[in-house]
């Protein structure tokens, strides 16, 4: 297998818990917020990479599940919505649009 037979999102499932709390990714050039960074359990048991932690970068300065949310709870099952895969240099990356929070029934 190569590194780009990883590149599809739906292998990693669609059942995710956020670990700890966001963490800010600022812009290289401006040293501004540009988003947050956020550790992601995988928690779909038919996934390949079933209890692995990924950090995700959220591209959203707002997003639905709050900053102070997470300060809170140390987990929360989460959505992970539009989420994205790429590799850079060997280097697996993954950025999502929003983290949604996933009600109990």
């Amino acid at each position: 297998m190569k590194l780009n037979d990883f590149l599809n999102p739906t292998l990693l499932g669609r059942t995710f818990i956020a670990v700890r709390g966001y963490s800010e990714a600022v812009d290289h050039e401006t040293q501004k917020l540009a988003a947050y960074r956020l550790n992601v359990s995988i928690q779909d048991e038919n996934s390949p990479f079933y209890l692995e932690l990924i950090d995700v970068k959220v591209n959203n300065l707002n997003p639905t599940v709050s900053v102070h949310e997470l300060v809170n709870n140390k987990t929360m099952p989460v959505e992970v919505v539009d989420l994205n895969v790429g590799q850079y240099n060997g280097t697996l990356w993954f950025n999502c649009s929003d983290i949604k929070p996933i009600k109990k029934n």
